[in-house]
């Protein structure tokens, strides 16, 4: 065998390695946000997260270390998904449009992805008591969600969309506030297919009380449109 043979060879193992751990490590993470959702943060265990992914008890230990380093993945894996599909859904939006658009896609995700909402609202809530190492995860991912929202009206802002009188920061805590209510309620009473409705609602009162009366409700534009709705991967 020639040293380019045995090279190219090293390169198809390693790379069938790494698919193999980034499978392993997608099917851990996913059993963990079932179990999170089920039973909280203090009943999703290591050993069982492992088990329910089809792997050892142990797997979780080596390929993690800590349940708090697990923990942290299943909302940065959240959080990126978020992200990239915020990014996709807004497409060439912008101002006062892309707002309303951010608005429904995010309530329109609990309907869709309801697993992982309810383990991420359960790893806030946790991070407030069981465990408060979460804490400053918690509020970094608040505020990437609120940065998201606080963009598209300083946006609108520069392009002449918002009424003067506007308070950006009130605006972003009363946006994300009222996001963050609806979707409680609606996972607390299980009734998550009203969300993309209520989502083009909130999404119409917000932009309509902000815009200035010389620019059309865009919120209101494409809020009988239906949307695709999301997938999990």
């Amino acid at each position: 065998m020639n040293a380019r043979n045995g090279s190219d060879k090293g390169a198809a193992v390693l790379g069938s390695k790494q698919r193999r751990r980034k499978e392993s490590d997608r099917r851990m993470l996913r059993a963990a946000v079932m179990l999170i959702g089920r039973h909280g943060t203090t009943g999703a265990s290591l050993g069982q997260i492992g088990v329910d992914a089809g792997y050892s008890r142990g797997l979780p230990v080596q390929r993690f270390g800590t349940k708090l380093n697990l923990l942290e993945a299943v909302i940065d894996r959240i959080q990126e998904r978020f992200t990239r599909q915020v990014e996709r859904r807004i497409g060439a939006r912008t101002g006062c449009e892309a707002l309303a658009e951010r608005i429904r896609f995010q309530m329109e995700a609990v309907r869709d992805m309801p697993d992982s909402a309810i383990a991420l609202y359960h790893l806030i809530v946790d991070s407030t008591g069981t465990v408060p190492e979460l804490k400053p995860r918690i509020a970094e991912l608040h505020e990437v969600y609120r940065e998201s929202i606080r963009a598209y009206l300083l946006q609108a802002r520069k392009m002449g969309e918002l009424r003067k009188d506007v308070d950006v920061e009130q605006s972003v805590r009363a946006i994300s506030g009222a996001i963050s209510g609806i979707c409680i309620q609606a996972l607390v009473t299980g009734d998550t297919a009203k969300l993309g409705k209520d989502a083009a609602f909130v999404a119409d009162l917000f932009v309509g009380r902000l815009a200035d009366r010389g620019v059309p409700n865009t919120a209101s534009r494409t809020a009988g449109k239906p949307q695709k709705r999301l997938t999990v991967r």
